[in-house]
């Protein structure tokens, strides 16, 4: 019973809800906190609050993709891929939409506190949590129209970045002389955006040919695999220039690693084949995360903005 629901949270994509808030408090630190004055529990407090409601935000997404999916017979006995919970019987539509109420409460729970304390982050909140539902559910279900890509950028990109940074600044702000460092808060978000991206990419690649069979448009189902490569790749480019931009060379290390994953998606052709690439996709992630991590810890910043 445990085991189906940790897989229904689908743990190897929470990798994109923890490190876009990573980035947002590193991103803060550099290039906001400029004397590094901020309270300590200051910084840990938004830091956890943040991070519970992006990985609440992250599983309500899942959830209502493995219920939206199932629903519009997307996950069938074609699908190539880890079993989904409701449409192999193993959670009912019941039960899911129940943990969905459960997981809001979560997110709600985690952000209460800076929600109360600065009304203003109930906007985006709200706006995640909507979005996040309305992946696959809903009268207009983004990932059947080809939005999804859209989403992942705008969501766990840009906007978790930047509202990290955002929620930090308001949070910190009263207790030291600090400014909002937006330019490197959105730069950082695309570069995010771009590698998280590449998760859902590698998704949508191995199902193309059940998600065709079921009217799900993706950009993959729209302009193909070849297409789909060539958007895996300048994500690969593109993110990690963003984030060298941001964060200094040291970034650029992983640049060999990417080049191997680029090859190996270019190579694949089978829905099978392309099956590694979503876990690949998400360590390279967490790879940059920690190696910007490191380039922060050791003053390897170039503070250009």
């Amino acid at each position: 019973m445990i085991r189906m629901w940790i897989d229904a949270c689908r743990p190897k994509t929470l990798v994109a809800a923890l490190v876009p808030v990573v980035m947002g408090t590193l991103v803060f630190w550099i290039y906001g906190d400029k004397l590094h004055l901020g309270a300590q529990q200051d910084y840990l407090f938004t830091f956890f609050s943040c991070l519970g409601f992006a990985l609440a935000a992250q599983i309500l997404s899942n959830f209502s993709n493995d219920l939206g999916d199932s629903l519009r017979g997307a996950d069938n006995h074609n699908r190539v891929g880890p079993k989904r919970a409701v449409a192999n019987g193993l959670i009912s539509a019941r039960a899911m939409k129940m943990a969905m109420g459960v997981v809001i409460a979560l997110a709600c729970l985690a952000g209460w506190k800076l929600g109360i304390s600065h009304p203003i982050l109930f906007i985006p909140a709200t706006l995640a949590l909507i979005l996040a539902m309305g992946y696959t559910l809903g009268p207009l279900p983004l990932a059947y129209h080809g939005l999804g890509d859209v989403f992942v950028v705008a969501c766990f990109g840009l906007q978790a970045t930047a509202l990290t940074v955002y929620a930090l600044y308001l949070e910190v702000g009263t207790t030291v002389t600090c400014e909002m460092p937006w330019t490197p808060a959105f730069i950082a978000g695309l570069g995010v955006g771009l590698l998280a991206n590449n998760i859902l990419i590698a998704n949508n690649t191995r199902d193309r040919e059940t998600d065709v069979a079921s009217a799900k448009k993706t950009l993959v189902v729209r302009w193909g695999r070849t297409f789909a490569k060539l958007h895996y790749s300048f994500n690969l480019f593109v993110g990690i220039f963003c984030l060298n931009i941001v964060f200094g060379p040291l970034p650029l290390v992983i640049m060999p690693l990417a080049l191997w994953q680029m090859a190996g998606f270019w190579k694949a052709q089978t829905a099978q084949e392309f099956v590694p690439f979503l876990a690949r996709a998400a360590v390279l992630m967490l790879l940059m995360a920690l190696l910007c991590v490191t380039a922060t810890c050791l003053g390897w910043i170039p503070v250009k903005f």
